[in-house]
């Protein structure tokens, strides 16, 4: 008996705390759901999200027709970054109060999170016809626009609601951005200058520096990227931009250092060792190249960066057992969808074919590959050696000049454009492309040597003590290092011009 009254007891305080809790979290004449509803909220303030859902889905059973609830499991989704089911609850909400603004925010941006775009639009568009002028719900229309690729009209939905509303700066910044991808660089400045004076956030500078290094400001470009840096640390693409400015500039160990500044603060991604890949194939260092294209696919499995692996394995001579992988990725080539993806796999089939001696299927390869996208530098260089071999000097000097204007500091390729000017004794131009290749790299013995030889079969054309003078004084230079490589020539000329 005794025990009997004790679980009696315990059961009537047990019913007392419950009434307590309710009590507590339901306002004076509230319904019974808000004080469950609250009782979920306190249970994710707690951070005991199973909790806090089961009762949520425990409460929409009992109440299915209170909007409240809905939402609140619109929030707990949204907060978990379970866009979709966001969205449905959001959606249910609004069903039940189809005039309230929040709601049509909330599932707006949740179906754009989830990548419901046409969803947004049509939820956007509805709330256009309910808030009449209401400048957040047209950006958020503009928004939908955006993503569905209808860019004009996303320009025109941003220019309304920046005008209804001066201090809407995500319209605003929205619109810059649409200028710059339809090339309208200057009405794009008017609005990013102004951005980053009234609203100085880290993605309106970072755009700024996009903007500048378009326009080959590089300066300024470098300034807003440091900013960027400067006001959020973690902002990965800043490091990235930043890079890409140095690089532009030929300036290749400040483009590493950006790089392994992000890796240092632990910002690793497929982005940044795919952003240091694409450094080292810009200066062809291939090996390089390869170890960090493998690191991307640490992060991220893309056919794309898997040809791109086989490109550096091929130029470097590895050829063995590479057919097959090659034949596989690019079966397909004339079908593929995304361009960039195409132009990789012309340029493969490209290396193999040079690589391999079908040089004339090498050359229709890389043409292709340039015809989609200008920014394969190793194709130029490529190209150069082609057409060198079939005897086109045209085209060879024509693909030489645009290697080492794509990158200058190319050894190989000077090397070669040189080679190819003394193979046809235009000792001139060999002599000219020498004096340019020793600015870049000063003191180099394989252009100092060809510089005195250079010197030595002009000499007949334009001969002067001066000029004997300054190619006995480069070749003891030459000497002294143990570097000289034409004694005959300068005995020649000790016997020819002495006294």
């Amino acid at each position: 008996m005794f025990d009997y009254l004790k679980k009696i007891l315990e059961q009537i305080r047990e019913i007392s705390r419950n009434v307590d809790d309710y009590k507590k979290l339901s306002p004076s004449g509230a319904m019974p759901s808000v004080a469950l509803v609250n009782k979920a909220v306190t249970f994710l303030k707690q951070n005991k999200r199973a909790e806090a859902e089961a009762l949520l889905l425990e409460i929409m059973e009992l109440y299915p027709a209170n909007e409240g609830v809905y939402r609140t499991l619109g929030y707990f989704y949204e907060s978990a970054k379970d866009f979709e089911k966001a969205a449905r609850f959001f959606q249910k909400a609004l069903n039940l109060n189809p005039i309230k603004k929040d709601l049509f925010m909330r599932l707006g941006f949740a179906q754009l999170s989830a990548r419901l775009n046409d969803e947004a639009r049509i939820t956007f568009e509805r709330g256009k016809n309910v808030f009449k002028s209401d400048a957040d719900i047209i950006t958020g229309y503009g928004m939908a626009l955006y993503r569905l690729e209808r860019f004009e009209e996303a320009r025109a939905e941003f220019v309304k609601a920046f005008a209804i509303d001066p201090h809407n700066m995500n319209a605003l910044f929205l619109t810059a951005t649409i200028d710059i991808m339809f090339g309208d660089y200057e009405r794009a400045e008017t609005r990013l200058s102004l951005l980053v004076k009234v609203a100085p956030a880290a993605a309106h500078f970072y755009e700024y520096a996009k903007l500048k290094k378009l326009k080959a400001d590089y300066p300024n470009a470098e300034a807003l990227a440091k900013q960027t840096i400067e006001m959020n640390k973690n902002f990965l693409p800043a490091y990235l931009l930043l890079a890409e400015i140095y690089n532009a500039q030929f300036e290749v160990e400040k483009a590493l250092e950006c790089v392994q500044k992000a890796e240092d603060n632990e910002l690793c991604s497929a982005a940044l060792y795919m952003a240091r890949a694409n450094i080292y194939m810009f200066q062809e260092d291939f090996a390089s190249a390869l170890e960090s294209y493998k690191k991307v696919l640490e992060y991220e499995q893309d056919k794309s960066t898997d040809m791109k692996i086989l490109i550096c394995e091929i130029l470097l001579g590895e050829l063995e057992g590479k057919e097959a992988a090659v034949q596989a990725l690019t079966f397909d080539v004339e079908s593929e969808e995304n361009k960039e993806t195409m132009a990789v796999a012309y340029m493969l089939l490209g290396v193999w074919n040079y690589k391999t001696g079908n040089l004339t299927a090498a050359e229709e390869n890389f043409r292709k590959a340039l015809q989609i996208t200008l920014k394969l530098p190793a194709v130029y260089y490529l190209l150069a050696k082609i057409y060198d071999a079939d005897g086109d000097n045209y085209k060879t000097e024509k693909y030489f000049e645009l290697t080492l204007e794509k990158t200058p500091r190319h050894l190989q390729a000077y090397k070669d454009f040189i080679e190819y000017y003394l193979k046809h004794e235009n000792f001139a131009q060999a002599r000219f492309k020498i004096k340019k290749a020793l600015k870049i790299f000063p003191e180099n013995p394989y252009f100092e040597n060809l510089l005195f030889h250079t010197g030595f079969k002009l000499l007949n054309e334009h001969s002067s003590d001066y000029n004997v003078k300054e190619l006995l004084k480069l070749a003891e230079k030459l000497e002294k290092n143990s570097t000289f490589l034409y004694a005959d020539e300068k005995n020649i000329l000790l016997e020819k011009f002495k006294g």
